[in-house]
């Protein structure tokens, strides 16, 4: 009872302080992040409450919730963004003084912006030289109806001549034989258009970062931007203000 009561009047802020399983880190958490709220609510509170959110308590109570996610507001050095999660992160946690970390405007706002509905999740890709690419991950139907345009509109347009290219060569052979590629490539890109996403940013040699929700691309891309300031988006969204990179100048020949 007295552990109880002790729990309820905890008021701390949680900072991971290393993970148990891959999870965490999968979705793009890292040590030293801070909780600061869930579902938009800010959260103080100790580890054990802030664990007990995801739990349940049987397995039927699983299999009921088992499509349920949940929108977590961390925080990054100085920079605030949102993330979904569909189960306990697997983190341990240092539980700081909420008094010495109190929320920020820009904290506010990102709280604000997780009870928003709509709400999309992005991977983030960058390559070597840390030119960084939005993927959405929300599920699309243009990918079950006509997959070669699903491919140009997520700006994979060597999968989308492939896929026509051997249409074609398909239906060069029969016509039956068109039309059950077709149908083939339809069924699998509906269902595995996600897998087919990082595969193809796999074969472009990005490097996957973490997850981010937002409400919007820009809104994404400012996040990004605000996490790691050497970012840049060769293909900013309208609206986006982002510092030009400098061309490198060439050595002389013979230098």
């Amino acid at each position: 009872m007295a552990e109880s009561v002790e729990e309820q009047e905890t008021r701390a802020v949680l900072q991971i302080s290393g993970f148990v399983n891959g999870y965490g880190p999968t979705i793009g958490l890292q040590q030293f992040d801070y909780i600061l709220g869930v579902d938009g609510t800010p959260f103080l509170g100790t580890a054990k409450q802030f664990n007990a959110l995801f739990a349940y308590e049987d397995e039927e109570d699983a299999a009921a919730h088992v499509d349920e996610t949940w929108i977590l507001t961390v925080k990054r050095d100085q920079t605030a963004f949102n993330i979904s999660v569909t189960q306990s992160l697997g983190a341990k946690f240092d539980e700081v003084d909420a008094d010495a970390h109190p929320l920020s405007e820009n904290d506010l706002v990102m709280l604000r912006a997780a009870t928003r509905s709509g709400l999309i999740e992005y991977m983030v890709f960058h390559d070597m030289q840390k030119n960084a690419e939005l993927v959405d991950r929300s599920k699309s139907l243009l990918a079950m109806v006509c997959p070669p345009f699903w491919f140009l509109n997520r700006r994979m347009p060597e999968a989308a001549l492939a896929s026509i290219l051997a249409f074609f060569v398909a239906l060069t052979v029969h016509w039956i034989l068109g039309v059950v590629f077709y149908l083939m490539l339809c069924i699998y890109s509906g269902r595995e258009q996600g897998n087919m996403l990082i595969a193809f940013m796999s074969f472009r040699k990005f490097i996957y970062l973490q997850t981010i929700v937002a409400e919007n691309e820009l809104s994404a891309q400012r996040t990004v931007l605000s996490l790691d300031s050497e970012m840049f988006f060769k293909v900013p969204v309208a609206g986006l203000e982002q510092p030009r990179r400098r061309k490198k100048k060439r050595p002389p020949i013979g230098v």
